[in-house]
């Protein structure tokens, strides 16, 4: 019998495995579906964020800071400095510009490992706390609750390690449920918590709102001191996980100062916090999601369930309605914080909440029917039949992520520019091209390897560079600007790659004009234009118009 009580144990440990392997290897596949991390729809940010973490393995500051993403930065700094040990910065800035892919694959790798590894310790804490495998296993869904969380999770961006940061705190608020065990380390929670806060904000502040959920689980029975503790200690952590990025605080909250001065993205549009005419729908756009606002709607009803009961002197367990209070709070707070600019991953931290919301729900539900009895039977068979689905629902949208990701890939490498080796190559963003990739990180990222890049890179790759100020186009080489004219000139023939071609077309007349162009190409999301060449690359004769030269044969599309 003792043999069989620790087979069984052993078992339901093993089956925690399951799901964090699970995602370890869809996260995997769909980042191998979605080819190199230069193309278009991948480039943005994953090579600034390569590019400081460089910047720091040369104990240089950031340059780019305004998520802040200093977590991203020196956890990348440490891996790719783990990976050449005994090398020192110049060392490890010439391998990692040789193959920068290669490290930015290693990076988002130990990313993921890092999310299946939280999500087993998650998985962990909800088995022993709540007495049986199935909620531990809802609770693991997290990394898989949506498409946006997990296809955000294997890049080098603040968003995978937000995922790391929402498991954290969902397995430390599981952890609080134990009964007794938070009331006697009420201490290591507040400080826990505080770290936990403290590393999710220097990874992006849009997480900030999510972290009025442990205000609710410390408050109550020496909370004062509790959140008192709480607060100093994301402080501090806040100031050690931004350490790397010192030199630049004012940059950050002169950025921040930028976002909220004005009504649109980024701080731009009219002056103002936020444009009240078009917010609610910004707070609807983002409630869309049935997972989501399903969830939430059942919580806030469990929630109101609770009081009603209160009053009623028949109280649902007080530590399991406070988090999932919590819960509630942090995800509606988040909501209103990033409704100015709704896009989902933004509210990533908020989607990873919602496995524990629901596990709060079915267990604050079966307590309303009591401890035992056919209602709770029920209830937990319900509870593994939705898992099901929710496993079933979420293995059929990674198939669809991986072949959307895979149609973009084979789109985006349709036409290389390889078949253009003497022009005058010039891109503007966002377009599938490494130099370009290595053009906009190395911008942002302080300009501060430009020369090495220079050395490296073909010396007929040009940008445009738009990123600040979209009403104007200043053309860059390796080295800073140049004249686009007298460029242009040294080459026999121009090719322009650009993902918003009417916006460069407008905007190019005030960089340089007379331009007249012989072939369009399109790769559906980028557009191709050229001077001196088809889209082939076979050189044309420009005083003839559109035809090709004599010895060549079959007519250019787009002439």
């Amino acid at each position: 019998m003792k043999r069989l009580e620790i087979n069984t144990g052993l078992t339901a440990w093993y089956s925690l495995l399951v799901l964090p392997v699970f995602y370890l290897a869809v996260a995997l596949w769909a980042r191998s579906a979605g080819g190199p991390l230069w193309l278009w729809f991948n480039l943005d940010p994953d090579y600034f964020y390569l590019l400081d973490a460089l910047n720091i393995v040369n104990l240089t500051t950031p340059g780019h800071v305004y998520h802040p993403g200093t977590t991203v930065q020196w956890l990348g700094a440490l891996i790719l400095k783990l990976a050449h040990p005994l090398s020192g910065g110049e060392a490890v800035t010439t391998h990692v510009l040789a193959d920068p892919e290669w490290y930015l694959r290693l990076i988002g790798t130990v990313f993921v490992v890092l999310n299946a590894l939280t999500a087993l310790a998650l998985g962990t804490a909800g088995a022993w706390v709540f007495g049986g495998p199935l909620a531990a296993w809802v609770l693991q869904m997290a990394p898989l609750i949506s498409m946006v969380v997990l296809k955000n999770s294997y890049h080098v961006k603040p968003e995978a390690l937000l995922l790391f940061t929402v498991l954290a705190l969902a397995a430390v608020s599981v952890l609080s449920l134990k009964p007794g065990f938070l009331e006697k380390r009420r201490t290591c929670f507040a400080v826990a918590f505080g770290v936990v806060a403290g590393f999710g904000v220097a990874t992006k502040i849009t997480a900030l709102p999510v972290f009025v959920l442990p205000v609710l689980v410390l408050w109550g029975g020496g909370g004062l001191r509790s959140l008192f503790l709480y607060g100093v200690s994301a402080l501090a952590a806040l100031i050690v996980f931004t350490a790397p990025a010192l030199g630049a605080y004012e940059v950050f909250f002169a950025w921040l100062a930028k976002v909220s001065q004005g009504t649109g993205a980024y701080g731009g549009g009219a002056g103002g916090f936020v444009d009240w005419t078009a917010y609610p729908k910004g707070v609807l756009k983002l409630f869309k999601r049935p997972a989501f606002h399903v969830v939430f709607i059942l919580s806030v009803l469990t929630l109101g369930g609770a009081a009603w009961r209160w009053r009623q002197s028949r109280p649902l367990p007080g530590p399991e309605v406070r988090l999932l209070a919590g819960v509630v709070a942090a995800q509606l707070a988040q909501v209103l914080v990033v409704a100015k600019q709704p896009s989902a991953h933004y509210l990533i931290p908020s989607l990873a909440l919602i496995p524990l919301a629901l596990v709060l729900v079915w267990r604050l539900a079966g307590s309303w029917w009591g401890e035992d009895g056919p209602a709770r039977r029920r209830l937990g068979l319900g509870m593994a039949v939705l898992l099901a689905a929710l496993v079933a629902a979420q293995g059929y949208g990674v198939l669809k992520l991986a072949g959307e990701l895979a149609a973009n890939r084979d789109t985006a490498l349709s036409i290389s520019d390889d078949r253009f080796p003497q022009c005058a190559r010039i891109y503007t963003y966002a377009v599938s091209n490494q130099s370009f990739a290595l053009f906009l990180g190395d911008f942002l990222a302080g300009s501060r390897f430009s020369e090495r890049l220079a050395a490296r890179r073909p010396a007929n790759d040009y940008w445009l560079e738009h990123w600040w100020d979209q009403s104007r186009l200043v053309f860059r080489g390796w080295r800073g600007p140049e004249d686009m004219a007298t460029v242009i000139g040294r080459y026999p023939c121009t090719v322009f790659r650009s993902g918003n071609w009417p916006l460069i077309q407008k905007l190019l007349v005030k960089t340089v004009s007379g331009l007249t162009f012989d072939a369009t190409c399109s790769t559906r999301h980028e557009t191709i234009k050229t001077m001196g060449v088809d889209c082939d690359g076979r050189a044309l004769d420009r005083k003839r118009g559109c035809r090709p030269r004599p010895e060549w044969r079959g007519a250019i599309a787009g002439c």
